[in-house]
């Protein structure tokens, strides 16, 4: 419904895609995301460094659009501090940019849920390891295992 054509997800400091839709990719379109990309990083640096994080170029306000001359869009969006999304979509499609907003943001969301069950993982991996580290005792200066 939101009449995107193409959609990258985008690492964007190695401007390697980590994910697009099924439709064939083309160099062209490629190197047009990478261009965007630094286009973004390259204005932000120059114009967006009040105060940001760790002297981050690229942060959650991050977004860029540019019309090509051939009524195709390209619409960039951060979707986590290292990921941004990148869409073409036809001029007519962007006059629904409130549906394109939208399901981006479910998009980010969902990012988001899968972010926060790998750092719950990698906690209760450490508190395991903790408390197994725990079970060992040191008995007249010799390390034992109970088990």
């Amino acid at each position: 419904n939101s009449g995107i054509e193409k959609a990258f997800l985008f690492d964007v400091v190695s401007k390697i895609y980590i994910a697009t839709d099924s439709s064939p990719v083309d160099m062209q379109t490629y190197e047009l995301c990478c261009d965007m990309i630094d286009v973004v990083i390259d204005i932000s640096c120059i114009y967006g460094l009040a105060n940001s994080e760790a002297g981050l170029p690229y942060d959650k306000e991050s977004m860029a659009i540019i019309h090509l001359n051939n009524t195709t869009v390209m619409y960039l969006k951060e979707v986590t501090k290292f990921l941004a999304m990148v869409c073409f979509l036809r001029k007519e499609s962007f006059e629904r940019k409130g549906l394109i907003d939208y399901n981006f943001h479910c998009f980010k969301k969902a990012i988001q849920e899968v972010f926060d069950v790998r750092i719950k993982v990698q906690q209760n991996r450490k508190l395991l390891s903790q408390r197994r580290w725990s079970k060992l005792t040191v008995t007249n200066g010799v390390l034992n295992n109970p088990h």
